[in-house]
This record gives C-alpha cells, structure tokens and sequence, in this order.
C-alpha cells in the first residue's frame, strides 16, 4: 500500500501548470483527466461563467492547452486536490515507489502494481502510483499511463516517458500485438474443456482464454489471456461462466469471499496481471510480475 502522504486539504482555489503531456490538449478533456470524480457538466458549467479560467482570461472549452498556462481551478468539492499540491515524497515513500519498478529505459517504465493501490488519484486517493513516480522523478517531463488496472488487480503496468512512445505504445494495443497473461483463482472446479470465453462486454466483441493451472476442491487457478481489452474483462467472463474470481467485491460470490475472509484472513482480489510481452522499435520485451506471498497462502488455503 502506498504509505499515507497527510491529511486531505480543504477546498480553495488552485493552480495547475500545463506540462508537456497535456500540450496542445483540449481544455474540457485535460479538465476530464484531473477531475474524474467531478460530473463532466458541473466542469463546463465552470468554463462557462468563468470561474475556471486560463492565465486570468475567460477561454471556451475547446481551447488548445500551450506549454507552462496556468489554469485556476476554483473550489469544486472539499476533496478536490490535484496531484501537484503534493510535492515531495518521504524516505519510506521513495523506496516503495523504486521497490515497485521492474524495468526502466529511456522509453517506458514497467511497474508490479500492489493489490489496492489506485493507478491514479481520485475522488477518494490523493496520491495514486502515476503521481507518486512523477514526484519521485521530477526529472522526466513526463510520465502517463499507456494502460491501467483496477485498484484490486496487482501486477505488470506500463508507463511512457515520452508523448511519442505512448501514442505508439497505445497503436500496439489497438492493433492486438499486445500480449498480456493474467493469474486468477477462481470458485468451483473450472472444466478443462473451457478454454474459451467469447461473450460480449458492453455490446462490444470480447474474448478471453484459459487455462488450467492447479485444481483443488471447491476452487481452481487459472491462467488468463486477453486478445480484447474490455474494461473489467476477465472478472465478468469469469462471473458469466459462474465460476467468479475469489475476492471479487463487484462481480464475486460474496458469501464464499466473506467465509474464507472469516477463516482465512485472505481479503484481496486474486487477479494478478502476471505477464506482459510486446515488440517495441524492433526488440521483443516480456516481464513477468512476481506473486506475492498472499498467492503463497491462497495455494495452501484454497
């Protein structure tokens, strides 16, 4: 768990400098971006009566972001604190922060994300890892996600250093030469002849396939390959076959997870994003996200 970085501040106005990954940005979808916990129409209320301006001057929410201009951000709720009122980590907060990244170039940065931390800050986490590598690397002009996983997913993310790596990085995941593995443990005894989940998320064509790892009574851990990238994909293909991810508190058996809660003290999601393989600039790269030792105790529990 990221270490806590204070109490949360109170509401007042606040000012947001424009970096090098919103330049050139729409003003209502770097708005967007900050505030997704803020309804998208109380924002544009906000432009519109020039409450939220730019460098002191009324603009339209269509207007095109210039490196270093400086947005007022008047009080929205008492939780509104963007990630730049946070300016310095602490010892302990650095080495979690460095603990957590597996690889790094000049090009991106690969990271084993704890089971609940958020990727990024909201409504209800000051400081998520994208902010917490940001002050911690106050060097790179910029670091963005190029995806992202649940709060209760652990396992590999990739993070872009540079605005043309991610547009890149995100074509390879539109075109599919992208491979990501996930382990999961999941209620009942999962047949071996389903090795397919091909039902749709949202409306839209989503398919997933499995594989059995380890069987045991009651439970079974699978490993899981997405060749779509639905949000919430694997825990809803795996709830459509009745056999949910254990711990799931969205899509799960809450009476199995509160139980083995009760005689186990397992609490978390048993998602893990294990594998993560990808050709970037001619060289193919694959990391693997070690298990930690509440996989371990699952194995012996389960």
């Amino acid at each position: 768990m990221l270490p806590k970085v204070g109490p949360m501040q109170k509401s007042a106005v606040q000012y947001y400098t424009v970096t090098e990954r919103d330049e050139g940005q729409r003003l209502d979808n770097c708005l967007f971006r900050l505030f997704k916990h803020i309804p998208k129409t109380h924002l544009y209320r906000l432009v519109r009566k020039g409450e939220l301006r730019v460098n002191k001057k009324r603009v339209s929410v269509d207007y095109r972001l210039v490196l270093q201009d400086q947005i007022r951000i008047p009080p929205l709720v008492q939780d509104a604190v963007l990630p730049q009122t946070i300016t310095q980590l602490n010892r302990e907060q650095q080495s979690w922060v460095k603990s957590c990244i597996l690889f790094e170039n000049t090009d991106f940065i690969v990271v084993n994300k704890p089971v609940g931390v958020s990727v990024h800050a909201g409504s209800d986490t000051r400081v998520g890892l994208i902010e917490a590598l940001r002050i911690d690397r106050p060097d790179l002009k910029m670091i963005e996600l190029v995806h992202r996983l649940d709060k209760d997913t652990s396992g590999c993310l990739l993070i872009a250093k540079k605005a043309s790596v991610l547009k890149g990085l995100h074509a390879l995941l539109r075109e599919r030469d992208f491979k990501k593995t996930y382990h999961l443990w999941v209620k009942g005894e999962w047949p071996k002849s389903l090795n397919r989940v091909d039902r749709p998320v949202e409306g839209k064509l989503s398919l997933t396939t499995f594989q059995v790892l380890q069987k045991k009574t009651g439970s079974t851990y699978l490993s899981a390959l997405l060749h779509t990238g639905r949000q919430h994909q694997i825990r809803l293909h795996c709830q459509a076959v009745q056999h949910p991810i254990i711990g799931d508190s969205k899509y799960g058996d809450f009476q199995f997870n509160r139980e083995l809660a009760q005689r186990t003290g397992l609490k978390r999601m048993f998602l893990h994003a294990y594998q993560m393989a990808f050709t970037w600039q001619g060289q193919a790269y694959q990391f693997v996200a070690p298990l930690g030792p509440d996989w371990e105790q699952a194995a012996l529990c389960l």
